[in-house]
């Protein structure tokens, strides 16, 4: 879920750099910000998959919080929240919990 959140804020702050006319802005802002799409297709995998997209998840996720930490290095506040976002992802895909429910019996 987190990930569907971080994504929406990644193409809303994009969108508005792109309509504020600043078209470099908007292109860094993605760039930066590829962690986050990428956790994003592995979110939509979690369903069917198993223990390879959890995996996958939390690379990109540690990703984020090492994007982040650059950011708030530039003194970017922004970077506050993908650091914030990415280590509640690491935290909550690490639990016990998560590795049971992809360790299930997946339904198609």
């Amino acid at each position: 879920m987190l990930f569907f959140v971080m994504t929406g804020l990644v193409a809303l702050g994009v969108m508005v750099a792109a309509l504020a006319g600043d078209p470099e802005l908007a292109g860094g802002l993605l760039g930066v910000n590829f962690p986050v799409i990428g956790g994003v297709i592995c979110a939509f995998c979690f369903g069917k998959s198993g223990n390879g997209a959890k995996v996958t998840a939390i690379v990109f996720a540690s990703l984020m919080i090492a994007a982040g930490l650059g950011a708030l290095g530039q003194r970017q506040p922004a970077g506050l929240l993908e650091f914030a976002m990415g280590l509640a992802i690491v935290v909550l895909l690490s639990q016990r919990q998560s590795g049971q429910w992809f360790r299930r019996e997946p339904r198609f």
